[in-house]
């Protein structure tokens, strides 16, 4: 009985272990430039959007600095549990939904509304490595203090083995023919992201 309870608790710190090293590790790969940070679902500042699984996030080295051509330029991926089926429309309530949340949460003004996110998605039939393109007209709460436009990119991929989606978003202001999503496309899920 002894031994059967001990095997058990091994074993379930194992599984404990082995989940809480991918989710630390993440799911995308990038050079060490990139920063790097993970947020669990349900995210606080948008907790509407819900999924279960993490967000796996890399930023530009000068993502902060307003006179970089990398400025705010990021990119992160949803690893999050089961097939998940988007579109338009739900793609543009979840980023309204996230970027919202976020620049509220940031927004260092006392007594002031911050703007509300403008999410505009098309489906990318000329390209098949990306599914959805879109614009994304946001208060930036962290650098400008004003309203910016970002480009964004999405796609969509699904682990049979894991029964796992990830939704990677590529962002920038910069325009979609710029060096800088060049950059971005370095940002990758590893290959093994879809390992037992």
């Amino acid at each position: 009985m002894k031994n059967t309870l001990y095997r058990i608790v091994v074993l379930f710190l194992f599984t404990i272990g082995v989940h809480g090293q991918e989710e630390k590790l993440g799911v995308l790969e990038s050079d060490t430039t990139w920063l790097k940070e993970i947020i669990k679902f349900p995210i606080n500042f948008a907790s509407d959007i819900s999924y279960e699984g993490y967000e796996d996030l890399r930023f530009s080295k000068h993502w902060s600095k307003k006179d970089s051509s990398d400025f705010w330029t990021y990119a992160f991926t949803w690893h999050i549990k089961g097939v998940q089926k988007v579109n338009e429309t739900i793609l543009e309530s979840h980023m309204k939904s996230y970027y919202n949340g976020l620049m509220e949460a940031v927004n260092k003004k006392k007594d002031f509304k911050v703007p509300q996110t403008m999410v505009l998605f098309l489906k990318d039939t000329g390209n098949n490595q990306i599914d959805y393109i879109g614009k994304i007209r946001v208060y930036d709460s962290f650098h400008t203090e004003r309203i910016i436009v970002l480009n964004i990119q999405m796609t969509q991929f699904y682990c049979e083995q894991t029964d796992t989606s990830d939704l990677l978003f590529r962002i920038s202001p910069q325009p979609f023919d710029h060096d800088i999503w060049q950059s971005l496309r370095t940002v990758t899920l590893r290959s093994d992201y879809c390992a037992d």
